[in-house]
């Protein structure tokens, strides 16, 4: 087989299995092992599935991906054909379920595991055929299969999109960032260069394949010829049970929210003495205040990396990455630096009126280059929001984003994270806009008006907070069963505090500032 210049994704993953067939892809936290030869069988009788379903290239098909070799097969399969996978939150409530489906129109959902009862609804309401792989007909149709190579993979362009991947949108809709094959080709190359990425690594696997940080497990570590650890939910949630079953998969390389990480030291889970396999902490998603992080830091500082790393999901994941030492310990105050911007992106930092800041100066961070994603699916007027022409170039081509996020950059290159020009936050490391949970309350029948804030603690974590007017007698617990089926678990708010009316400034809008300090 050649071993020439890379046309996609699916060819990029030929070569690596041709290479490393018999090495461990996927260890799973069963103790279970897959092999790079098998996985490929298992995705190439997948996309022969996906075909005789009548999926082909540029179809889109939705995923509930539970973290089983099924699920991991059809996301490869979707590659292979050039079809567009969506990688779905199972525990979305029905509405916000529907909603998706509805926007993206998939040609069919595969659940790696029985399907959520949401899910089948939404899937009769919108004729869309939905495949339970697990159950034992799709076993033997699967087995019947052949396993060879895809003629269909030669058609697919690094200009075809690999995945949609959906966010919280300020208006009440969630919105589907579209990012194309040859996007993930420049960050696969920058991941092996920027961590020494070899197949004798191990890549811990905690985010779920719904979040943008699961980019970077999945193709960090299957299209190098190392090893990626999945670990479902309910290990996840066990503080003890994750801790042992990433010593026993030998990881390597841990990627995760900064929450998470702050969970196992609240638990004192984490102790000098643990994670012996570690040689690099990466974490990214949302701040790390310095007060926490050092906690870490001085356990395992000595003997692996740490490094923050920060992008929207529109710029594939990552587009900085800077190395935590002693000296950003200097003083404990706010956010380590977010680092200097990879090489695959070119970027501006402009101000309210679309003119470039100083050094020094906060501004809005907008991307451009490879890795900035198409667009948002089938959303031509938030496409036209945010991705932009470059104001400071008429002659630029290029399709800049306009991240929403506030930074400066100082004298040495790094960014520093200021907020937002906007009413989004970032909370367990997903990206939530405040107005989607305001919109949701204010269809609860006994809500006047909402206002959603962020609060900080003190140590450095964050609370949704809604404030709302309602009808006399209004019941926290019915308003929180009403949003449970509208928005997904991490979107509730913490508390909900009834009011008889919101507290309103001098110009007659709601007090924001006001509310944010309760």
């Amino acid at each position: 087989m050649s071993h020439g210049p890379v046309r996609n994704l699916g060819h990029l993953f030929q070569q690596i299995v041709a290479l490393h067939a018999n090495r461990p892809a996927i260890r799973f936290a069963t103790g279970e092992s897959v092999s790079y030869r098998a996985l490929d069988a298992a995705a190439n009788r997948m996309a022969r599935l996906l075909i005789a379903e009548g999926v082909g290239h540029g179809d889109v098909v939705c995923l509930l991906n539970s973290k089983r070799l099924a699920g991991f097969a059809a996301m490869l399969s979707c590659l292979k054909l050039g079809a567009i996978h969506v990688n779905l939150d199972e525990e979305n409530p029905g509405e916000r379920a529907a909603r998706i489906l509805e926007r993206c129109r998939p040609s069919l959902i595969l659940a790696d595991s029985p399907p959520p009862a949401v899910f089948a609804d939404a899937c009769a309401g919108l004729s869309i055929p939905l495949i339970d792989a697990s159950t034992a007909e799709l076993h033997a149709r699967l087995a019947a299969m052949q396993d060879g190579d895809l003629a269909e993979t030669a058609a697919v362009t690094s200009d075809d999109p690999a995945y949609v991947m959906f966010t919280s949108g300020s208006t009440g809709f969630p919105k589907g960032a579209v990012i194309r094959q040859g996007s993930l080709l420049n960050f696969i190359a920058w991941t092996r260069r920027r961590f020494g990425i070899t197949p004798g690594e191990v890549l811990t696997n905690v985010n779920p394949m719904y979040f943008d940080n699961s980019v970077f497990d999945f193709y960090a570590a299957l299209f190098s010829g190392a090893c990626l650890a999945p670990f479902p939910r309910e290990v996840v949630k066990d503080p003890r049970a994750l801790v042992s079953a990433v010593e026993a998969a030998g990881c390597t390389i841990w990627f995760s929210v900064p929450s998470l990480l702050i969970y196992l030291m609240a638990t004192k889970t984490l102790i000098a003495d643990r994670l012996a396999s570690l040689r690099c902490f990466v974490f990214g998603g949302e701040g790390y205040p310095k007060t926490e992080l050092k906690k870490l830091f001085d356990l395992y500082g000595e003997r692996a990396r740490f490094v923050n790393v920060y992008g929207p999901t529109e710029g594939t994941c990552i587009c900085s990455a800077h190395d935590v030492t002693e000296a950003d310990f200097s003083n404990l105050d706010g956010l380590p630096p977010l680092g200097p911007i990879t090489e695959d992106f070119d970027y501006l930092l402009l101000d309210a009126q679309g003119r470039q800041v100083k050094t020094g100066e906060p501004g809005e961070l907008c991307l451009l280059g490879a890795q900035v994603g198409s667009g948002y699916y089938n959303d031509p007027e938030r496409t036209r929001e945010s991705f932009t022409a470059n104001p400071l170039d008429p002659e630029d081509r290029r399709r800049m984003y306009r991240t929403g996020d506030l930074v400066r950059e100082d004298e040495s290159g790094l960014l520093h994270f200021v907020g937002r020009r906007d009413n989004q936050i970032k909370h367990m490391g997903y990206r939530i806009e405040l107005e989607e949970i305001e919109a949701a309350i204010s269809r609860v029948p006994a809500v006047r008006q909402a206002a959603v804030v962020y609060q900080r603690t003190d140590r450095g974590y964050g609370r949704i907070v809604a404030f709302l007017a309602a009808s006399e007698g209004s019941d926290e617990a019915v308003i929180r069963g009403a949003l449970g089926t509208m928005l997904p678990g991490y979107m509730i708010p913490n508390r909900i505090e009834v009011l008889a009316d919101l507290p309103k400034n001098a110009n007659g809008k709601v007090d924001r500032a006001l509310l944010a300090t309760r």
